[in-house]
């Protein structure tokens, strides 16, 4: 038996940290942080990947030669610091992704794309918070949900980016109050930043002001569009570079005349330098199909930020292939940029946003943007509902109501839960702003949207959005007297008060929502928070309340068709069997409930079935069955990214290394169990994995860590139990 004194010493010291709200990196050697997208580096968030750039980079060399020459200054810590500067148009993110492609060799950790989107719709703007979230789960460390101060956040993200070589560009800052708590720890590290105007108080290593072209530059990227599109006509380039200086409008102009070689330019002055971007946009407009540019007035509209051809159809009432084409058009007249990170839509410059918002004005009215919304609020919410039902259909709006989206519009294909899991990591920021705006717009799809994203919130413990949209949700399903829309937010709020141990918080809205079920006679809805009862008040110890639940979920499972419904049933049965020391009725049930999953191919529900096998081969005694079952359990949770099972089978699995006499695996879990509950706030989970790590200090003789850990474990522990008095208190009637 091996035991690192020195590597146990420092691990008090983190966990101690940890329980504290503060993440540190675990020392060279010890186990890492658990991956938030999988187990394979591909699976990184590529919307934080540099996008791609144009095929012409003209008039911009010197500025690139500064950018890829520069270093820190010596008279202070930091990262190197490199702004580029300059107005709408300049060309300052086309600048930005060269510079990135150019330095992405120096910086060896990682080149992290983000765009802040100050600019764009309010729904979608990064806040401060939501980009060191982004950072950190592309770091694979995923931070406690329930931090929502900028301070701590920033925090954590220094600890982990310290001694780290990387490259954080921030597209479209605004202010140096944005920067701040985004810069990295590390010396070695470096931040690059694109703003319309000075940011006052940073001090950059490199400032660059971007001013617009000269004519004789004007003229070269002109000719150099127009050649790369096979046409040599130097009148044209010499017409649109009289008229236009801004890079933005050149390209533009360059383009509607590759498109259009019978095109005419006009040499007649646009007014001030800051009109030429409109006044080249309002030309390309003019130049488009009645189609081409209904689609375009539309998808300025999309509060997100990657346009697909299904988003275009939807927002213009087109066909599918028709959308394409328009698309398509107008990508080849410079109005859209393709994302080469997705690789199946486009994004839109803020200038052409604005341009063509101002057209929508003119010829949109009030009720066509009324029907343009519901008809996208009713199409997200059918993709994101049918990718709930491949990850757990349990969860599925379907089940609760009859609107399963627009039929003429199937939902996109995903060869697995893992594929599904990825593309909502990739699309949650946009789901969330569209989801925000049918907030805005008093939807009746608000709450389905909100319930559909919340089991994928939860999964990935986005609990503060889950509360955001479900009580605004919940508000407007009030007003409407929707029941169930009440109902179903009701039980949404109810999950995130059970997983952060606000357990009476829980049963009263689980309770409100019970009620709300029943007055519908929604027997489906009514299974479904009779499981959650059950599971609030099995970690309440009231087994026979709980039992109770599990028998009326049985009941209903029986008198239907629904196997995922009917595996679950068993399975609480089968948990409750074990509590209470029936152990062949549990192994019976479990297995019968685990069979019932595969069939369906459930992942979710075959891991929670091993996870709980592995428990009751451990307490029998049976510690190789229960590494098998435990192990199984990890991969199916580790591949969900599934955090909350994931931390508790770690402790099982540390549990069992013990009884099978190794403690350094049994460390190496328990340390794993400890940050990722920690990392959700599963305050029950922190205090089991600190008895579990106070336990293998004790046989390895180190009494005083063992009394550290149990006094941790016991205040965490003391915390649930007053957080229970206060939740009484607060319900008494005299309170």
């Amino acid at each position: 038996m091996t035991w690192n004194w020195w590597m146990f010493g420092g691990l008090i010291l983190m966990t101690s940290m940890v329980s504290a709200g503060t993440l540190i990196a675990l020392p060279n050697g010890n186990p890492q942080y658990p991956a938030m997208f999988g187990t394979d580096d591909s699976q990184v968030d590529s919307m934080l990947q540099v996008p791609s750039g144009t095929r012409i980079f003209v008039g911009r060399s010197k500025e690139l030669r500064r950018l890829t020459a520069s270093t820190a200054s010596g008279s202070r810590s930091g990262p190197l610091m490199m702004i580029i500067a300059g107005m709408p148009g300049t060309g300052k993110t086309e600048l930005a992704i060269c510079a990135a492609r150019a330095l992405t060799a120096r910086y060896p950790d990682g080149v992290f794309w983000l765009g802040l989107r100050t600019y764009a719709a309010a729904e979608s703007r990064l806040t401060i918070t939501s980009a060191l979230r982004t950072l950190l789960n592309a770091l694979n460390v995923p931070p406690d949900p329930n931090i929502t101060s900028v301070a701590a956040l920033s925090r954590t993200w220094r600890a982990v980016t310290a001694g780290k070589k990387m490259l954080i560009v921030l597209d479209d800052a605004d202010t140096a109050e944005q920067i701040r708590p985004l810069l990295p720890a590390a010396d070695e590290s470096a931040i690059l930043i694109t703003t319309r105007h000075v940011l006052t108080g940073l001090d950059p290593d490199c400032g660059i002001t971007l001013q617009p072209f000269t004519q004789s530059q004007a003229a070269r990227l002109a000719g150099a569009v127009l050649r790369r599109a096979g046409l040599r006509d130097p009148q044209a380039v010499a017409a649109i570079a009289a008229e236009f200086r801004l890079p933005l409008a050149i390209r533009q102009m360059s383009d509607l005349k590759a498109a259009n070689p019978a095109l005419s330019i006009p040499v007649a002055p646009a007014g001030t330098i800051s009109d030429e971007t409109s006044a080249a946009f309002a030309r390309s407009l003019a130049a488009l199909t009645k189609p081409a540019r209904l689609v375009l007035r539309r998808v300025a509209h999309y509060p997100g930020l990657l346009i697909t051809a299904p988003i275009a159809a939807v927002l213009a009432d087109q066909q599918l292939d028709k959308a394409n084409q328009q698309l398509a058009t107008l990508y080849q007249r410079g109005l859209l940029i393709a994302d080469n990170r997705s690789g199946v839509g486009y994004r839109m410059h803020d200038a052409v946003r604005a341009t063509a918002l101002i057209e929508s004005g003119k010829h949109d009215r009030t009720r066509q943007m009324t029907s343009t919304f519901q008809r996208l609020f009713r199409y997200v919410n059918g993709i994101v509902d049918a990718s709930v039902l491949l990850l757990d259909s349990s969860d599925s709006v379907t089940y609760l109501d009859a609107d399963k989206g627009d039929p003429r519009l199937p939902p996109p294909l995903h060869e697995s839960d893992v594929a599904v899991l990825r593309w909502l990591d990739q699309q949650h920021a946009d789901l969330l702003a569209v989801a925000r705006r049918s907030l805005s717009a008093r939807s009746p799809y608000a709450w389905r949207l909100a319930y559909n994203l919340e089991s994928y919130q939860r999964m990935r413990g986005f609990y503060s959005e889950i509360v955001e949209l479900s009580s605004q949700a919940l508000k407007l399903a009030e007003q409407a007297d929707d029941a169930l829309g009440q109902a179903a937010m009701h039980q949404g709020l109810g999950l995130v008060d059970m997983r952060t141990g606000r357990y009476l918080s829980a049963l009263a809205h689980f309770k409100i929502s019970l009620a709300l079920y029943i007055r519908l006679s929604n027997r489906t809805g009514q299974a479904i928070i009779h499981h959650e009862l059950c599971n609030v008040h099995k970690w309440l110890g009231n087994l026979s309340e709980a039992r109770a639940h599990a028998n009326f979920c049985l009941t209903v499972a029986l008198s239907g068709d629904n196997l995922v419904e009917r595996a679950f049933a068993f399975s609480n049965l089968g948990i409750l069997d074990r509590l209470e020391g029936k152990s062949t009725a549990a192994r019976e049930h479990l297995v019968r409930s685990k069979d019932l999953f595969e069939q369906v191919g459930q992942r979710r529900g075959i891991g929670i079935c091993h996870r709980q096998l592995g428990m009751l081969d451990e307490h029998l005694g049976h510690h190789h069955d229960a590494q098998v079952h435990l192990d199984q359990a990890l991969a199916l949770f580790e591949d969900l990214g599934d955090l909350m099972n994931q931390a508790d089978t770690h402790y099982n699995l540390a549990v069992t290394h013990r009884g099978l006499g190794d403690p350094t695996t049994a460390l190496h879990h328990a340390t794993i169990a400890l940050v990722l509950a920690g990392q959700i706030s599963h305050v029950r989970g922190q205090a089991d994995a600190h008895t579990e790590l106070a336990c293998l200090a004790r046989i390895a003789g180190d009494h005083t860590s063992a009394r550290v850990h149990l006094r941790q474990a016991h205040d965490l522990r003391r915390r649930l139990r007053l957080a229970h008095s206060s939740e009484q208190h607060d319900s008494s009637p005299t309170a």
